[in-house]
């Protein structure tokens, strides 16, 4: 479905600082406070600049550590993250939008977007609509 090849500006400036700069900008791990969003259009990954879906019931969905499968080793060059369970978006109750990428973001609402990747094939969402992402078919890579 979707890998979040992209991650952003601010993820990627919080590593850094709390590596280097004994976490200087006083980044936290967000744990079990991550949420899985949808969103129709992306101008610049990097900055975390999207469009949010706005379909009727839409809201983005926690995603646990529990949640999350992880692997790669210390040897290995790629590292994975993908959903160890369904994540499922409300039906939509009217308004149709045309889902283009998933993001993963530390809050339920505003908060700073992490990573940011495209869906395989855009998904128009009408009314009734379920979005689901099936286990496994949401990858974040790092390389």
């Amino acid at each position: 479905m979707a890998t979040a090849n992209a991650s952003t500006n601010y993820l990627e400036r919080r590593i850094l600082h709390y590596i280097f700069k004994n976490n200087s900008l006083s980044f936290s791990s967000p744990g079990d406070s991550l949420y899985v969003g949808l969103a129709t259009a992306v101008s610049a990954a990097e900055t975390g600049s999207l469009t949010e879906a706005t379909f009727t019931n839409y809201a983005r969905q926690q995603v646990a550590a529990s949640g999350w499968t992880t692997v790669g080793a210390d040897s290995t060059d790629t590292q994975t993250a993908t959903n160890a369970a369904n994540i499922e978006f409300p039906a939509s109750g009217g308004t149709n939008n045309t889902i283009t990428h998933v993001f993963v973001v530390d809050a339920s609402s505003s908060g700073n977007i992490l990573f940011v990747g495209a869906l395989d094939a855009s998904k128009v969402i009408a009314s009734g609509d379920i979005f689901r992402i099936n286990a496994g078919n949401l990858t974040i890579e790092l390389k």
